[in-house]
């Protein structure tokens, strides 16, 4: 047989061996109904077509250009960038957890990545790149079963086993033929399997180790469970049902969070910025980061306000970080609680905190009673003196989220009345600056609406909050927070519905959150400021006690810990007088206001129907698909690079016999390199050679290639043929020398250090 011939074939059973072995696992893994004959003929294809372009250099010249020129016309022609696009969304819906969108497209799937895994294996089977793309290849193939918990598939990956097997064993035995080793392999691991008890061995401390791994690992990489959210319907405060606010709650006592705080602490559960008229839900999307994502780390520090208020107003006392301990005292959903300005999270235990582009936080899992995490962060209430004069004062400078802000946390239906338009712009007209307008909405709602749990179901027909502002003016925190955050709206001050709990510590710091604490309330955002909490919810009056009903907040008789001496310390009655408003404590200077959106003509006679469930839909920040396509891709990378910086290759790519000459002598440097064989200053390469055959390391001998290198280099002459000849030899045989090591380090080298500073040249010589 031909010895090119042989070249060919030894490399297409190693391609079809690591590319079966390593495919039919992976299909499997994303979904069963993949698996089928039809991946193996697509194999076959690609690793045909891999050697008839490989035959000779006519036809891989030929094979370079028609492959890239054919997969431009798929994608831009005919329409491979819309079957990419569908395999790419079905892959990163399956790792989000929905596996129904896979199946609608095998037949786009299964080509795309059987011909994308067969071409990887086709550049890992070459000799040139040695055994390490292929054990990298099959390492990832394991690693996804194992991951998946799928020990199942473990024998589809034996085709892929005996490949690695033989290119381990033929990359350091390289005279070995490969079809000799062959054989030898899949004995090996059908002994392997077939000694493999069917049932398995478990050893519990290293199963409970491997699996603390790979939870560790899906939860930082493949986060797809999916996730409770919380809500206030779980401690009784949505008792029509969760598309409908109002109706008489039933709240719970059951403790929920030991909490550790130096003051009154808001904490956050969700962030909801869409009102439809009968409840609040999340439209933002449903993508979740990684907390501890470098590569996120802008975008975290966008939603929680971290670089916020803008320059030097930040160095003021308000923004000085407190620290928060929560401890769960009962399960609850995967939500963490937490302040509005986070600095710094620290999750306990086995916790992997995520964050979404709402800023909400949560964990990849239900949370547990025992539970706990730290939080520092500067705790800023409405109300705190000296908060309106930091306000604006950071509206003087630059807000590049502020457009985004306004348009996402602005919009309201369009069935809101004409009157309710003309109350919000009534009761803000008390303020002259944006946090002036918000403080006079809220100190309205505390003076001129009543607390009560005692309250009639909300009518299905009607707006709840024109009904509750128009006609009944009682309710509970949801009422207030809902109004709060439409009133502002419409005077044109972005604003959202968060749902959380109220802790206020006793004086040793401590609070213990029952479901009556569990609460809802407004953030305003403020250009140059970020977002600021506001409780609009009133205290009961002493001469209206209602000792039936537990109260949803502790008896502190303010909404906020430390109000102003020009602000008001909270509602003094409970009947409507005429709308009075109080100034705010900071007087601010010369501020526009905020445009005011006009109201809508006509409003419509129903509101709209509830949404089913205020959870959102849930993608990662980065589609999880890329995970599995990414090592691939940067094994390809690797592969490619292995390729073409091979001497052989760069040797047909040198135009002259002078610079194929030079590519063996650089080969030949960057060997004896890897061996601990360095040049030294002054050193002539005859010298160097004989230094080198001294050490008695090698069966080649050094000194024939030391003097013609030292003839070339020191004189007019051009090598020739025959020169060029006796540098490769030399190379050649001194490569097969080498021990694992230095192979190693050699490769290395010759993949990650520019051929510029390595390049052993005439001018050094000379």
């Amino acid at each position: 047989m031909p010895e090119k011939l042989k070249t060919r074939l030894t490399h297409a059973v190693l391609a079809l061996l690591l590319a079966a072995g390593a495919l039919l696992p992976l299909l499997a893994v994303l979904d069963a109904s993949f698996l089928s004959p039809a991946p193996l003929i697509y194999v076959g294809a690609v690793v045909l077509l891999f050697e008839l372009a490989a035959a000779t250099r006519l036809t891989a010249r030929i094979a370079a250009v028609l492959v890239p020129a054919a997969l431009a016309a798929w994608l831009f022609l005919f329409g491979g960038l819309r079957v990419v696009s569908d395999v790419m969304t079905a892959l990163t819906l399956r790792f989000s957890g929905r596996e129904t969108a896979l199946p609608l497209i095998v037949d786009r799937a299964v080509p795309v990545v059987s011909v994308a895994v067969s071409l990887l294996c086709c550049f890992a089977a070459l000799r040139r790149a040695t055994f390490l793309p292929g054990l990298a290849i099959g390492v990832a193939v394991l690693m996804a079963v194992w991951l998946t918990d799928n020990l199942s598939l473990l024998p589809w990956t034996a085709p892929m086993m005996v490949a690695v097997f033989t290119l381990v064993v033929t990359d350091r035995h390289e005279e070995t033929p490969v079809l000799r080793v062959l054989p030898w392999g899949a004995a090996l691991v059908a002994v392997c399997f077939l000694l493999t008890p069917k049932s398995g061995v478990t050893v519990d401390a290293m199963k409970e180790k491997a699996d603390e791994l790979r939870q560790a690992i899906m939860d930082r990489l493949f986060f797809t469970e999916p996730r409770d959210v919380f809500s206030l319907a779980g401690d009784g405060w949505y008792p029509q049902c969760l598309g409908q606010l109002g109706g008489k709650p039933n709240p719970s006592e059951q403790p929920v969070l030991q909490v550790s705080a130096p003051r009154t602490v808001y904490l956050r559960g969700v962030i909801l910025n869409n009102y439809d008229g009968r409840s609040w839900r999340n439209t933002t999307g449903g993508r979740r980061y990684l907390w501890q994502s470098a590569r996120l780390r802008a975008d975290r520090s966008r939603l929680f306000d971290e670089t916020l208020p803008a320059g030097s107003v930040q160095d003021s006392t308000l923004c000085a970080p407190c620290t928060v301990s929560v401890r769960m005292l009962r399960d609850s959903a995967s939500t963490l609680f937490v302040s509005q300005r986070i600095r710094e999270l620290v999750p306990g235990g086995d916790l992997v905190p995520y964050f979404s582009n709402s800023s909400e936080v949560f964990a990849t899992r239900n949370l547990q009673a025992g539970d706990t995490w730290t939080v520092t962060a500067p705790l800023m209430l409405a109300g705190d003196p000296g908060i309106g004069t930091l306000i604006n004062a950071a509206a003087a400078f630059d807000d590049p989220a502020w457009d985004a802000v306004y348009e996402t946390y602005t919009t309201l239906p369009d069935h809101l009345e004409q009157p309710v338009y003309e109350l919000a712009a009534t009761v803000s007209a008390a303020g002259t600056t944006p946090y002036e307008k918000a403080f006079a909405i809220q100190s309205w709602l505390l003076r001129n609406c009543r607390y009560t749990l005692d309250v009639e179901d909300q009518p299905a027909n009607l707006d709840f909050v024109t009904h509750f502002l128009l006609d009944t003016k009682e309710g509970y925190c949801t009422y207030f927070a809902s109004a709060m955050t439409v009133l502002c709206r419409m005077i044109g001050l972005p604003a959202r519905y968060v749902e959380g709990y109220i802790a206020e510590p006793d004086e040793t710091g401590q609070a213990v959150v029952t479901g009556l604490q569990a609460h809802a309330w407004t953030e305003v955002y403020f250009s140059g400021f970020g977002w600021l909490t506001f409780d609009a919810t009133p205290r009961l009056s002493p001469q209206e006690p209602d000792d039936n009903k537990p109260d949803e907040n502790p008896t502190e008789p303010s909404p906020t810990p430390s109000p102003a001496p020009d602000e008001p310390d909270g509602p003094e009655e409970t009947e409507t007088p005429p709308p009075e408003d109080p100034e705010p404590s900071d007087e601010p200077e010369n501020e526009p206001d905020t445009p005011t959106p006009p109201p809508p003509s006509e409003p419509p006679e129903e509101s709209p129907e509830p949404p089913e469930s205020p959870e959102e839909p849930e993608n990662p920040g980065l589609p999880p698909a890329l995970w599995l396509l990414l090592p691939l891709l940067l094994l390809a990378a690797l592969a490619l690079r292995i390729y073409f910086t091979s001497p052989g290759v760069r040797e047909r790519r040198a135009g002259t016999e002078e610079g194929r000459f030079e590519v063996w002598v650089q080969e030949l440097a960057d060997l004896l390199r890897a061996d601990r064989l360095v040049r030294g200053p002054g050193e002539t390469p005859m010298s160097f050679m004989r230094r080198a055959d001294a050490t008695f390391r090698y069966s080649v001998g050094l000194a024939d290639a030391g003097e013609c290198l030292s003839l070339i280099r020191y004189s007019k002459a051009e090598p020739l043929s025959t020169d060029t000849a006796l540098i490769r030899d030399t190379a050649t045989l001194l490569k097969a020398d080498l021990n694992r090591p230095a192979r190693l380090k050699y490769l290395l080298r010759r993949v990650f250090v520019p051929l510029k500073r390595r390049l052993w040249s005439r001018t050094e010589d000379r």
